[in-house]
């Protein structure tokens, strides 16, 4: 009988970049292969059962830094570095009987469908994958369900979260593995039975949705969340301010100051994306959607999640302003369409 199930995975909600990355995954596997069914799995019940468990330690390591940032912009980095690895030190660390306690009444739906594959993307080859995903990939594998990991990366490259990463690989055998950067590529390209090294799943994000004409000035977007709002020189344009950040209790600042949008719908960002004269923003996946749309932009946040840019001969994105291949990014997608379409069709 022909493999033509799927069930997809969605991932982090609280951030829409992760909401462009799933939409344009799934965009992806529509075109590499038409005829399958595709179910999809949300991704807010893990992490409400997550948070409800870690709600108060998450505070603290996230509280430290945005003071610290707010008042000593240079140190607050630091800072903030400091407690990120020291929460994923300790996520990597996290017992199975922990885990175990934190999703005891959680309802897996993704083992409830008839699969052949299972499918998830994003920034998950790091401790997220293994303490929220771990044991769903483990139960989807006994079940001689497929996996795939589709234009996958991680937040950190270290050696304990590589060789962290690695030993679940191991576990779970991945069907088909495409990364969205080299490192990635490099590291586990080996665990997977079919590997490629490809782009983010942000990038097709364009053949999901056609940008509607908007009726208003020129203007350019500005979207930080991580950071205050730098001193950017813009002239002759509106400015435009979104915020991907809308789970949970948003800050104040984001309040106040003019022609704001924080939407609970994925278009909303992507029309203003599209019809932006330019985007400046921390945000990898404004500037993911922006390059797709071939609008030009700038990154202000180093983070190794920016590789992904390499990919795309985006290199200078967080020095300049910075104008998109759109050809180099066509022929990208197209490659990466065959080889899934290849692997899906077995």
């Amino acid at each position: 009988m022909s493999k033509n199930r799927i069930v997809y995975l969605w991932t982090w909600p609280q951030n829409f970049g992760n909401a462009f990355i799933d939409l344009g995954s799934i965009q992806s596997l529509k075109e590499a292969a038409p005829d399958y069914t595709i179910n999809q799995v949300g991704g807010l019940s893990r992490v409400l059962f997550e948070d409800r468990h870690y709600g108060q330690k998450r505070k603290i390591f996230r509280w430290i830094p945005a003071r610290a940032i707010k008042s000593t912009p240079l140190l607050g980095e630091r800072v903030a570095e400091i407690n990120k690895n020291r929460f994923i030190n300790s996520m990597l660390n996290i017992s199975e009987i922990e885990v175990n306690k934190i999703f005891k009444n959680f309802l897996d739906l993704s083992l409830h469908f008839n699969s052949d594959f299972a499918v998830l993307s994003g920034c998950i080859l790091d401790w997220y994958l293994i303490r929220q995903f771990g044991a769903t990939l483990l139960n989807l594998k006994n079940k001689n369900i497929k996996i795939i990991i589709n234009g996958g990366g991680g937040s950190s490259y270290n050696e304990k979260v590589i060789n962290k990463v690695r030993k679940f690989l191991e576990k779970i055998k991945p069907y088909g593995f495409i990364s969205r950067d080299e490192v990635a590529f490099k590291n586990y390209q080996d665990l997977a039975e079919y590997s490629y090294n490809g782009i983010d799943c942000g990038f097709f994000v364009n053949d999901y949705f056609t940008p509607a004409k908007l009726e208003m000035p020129k203007y350019c977007v500005f979207t930080f969340d991580r950071q205050p709002e730098p001193e950017i020189e813009v002239k002759d344009r509106l400015i435009v301010r979104t915020h991907h950040s809308h789970y949970c209790d948003p800050p104040k600042s984001y309040f106040e100051k003019p022609n704001t949008l924080i939407s609970n719908l994925p278009e909303d960002y992507l029309n203003l994306y599209a019809n932006a004269e330019a985007v400046y923003s921390d945000r990898v996946h404004a500037c993911v959607v922006a390059l797709s749309y071939g609008t030009p932009c700038k990154l202000y946040h180093k983070t190794p999640r920016a590789l992904l840019f390499d990919r795309v001969e985006a290199r200078g994105i967080e020095k300049e302003l910075t104008y998109p291949d759109t050809n180099r990014i066509e022929r990208e997608k197209k490659k990466q369409i065959k080889f899934l379409s290849d692997v899906l069709e077995g």
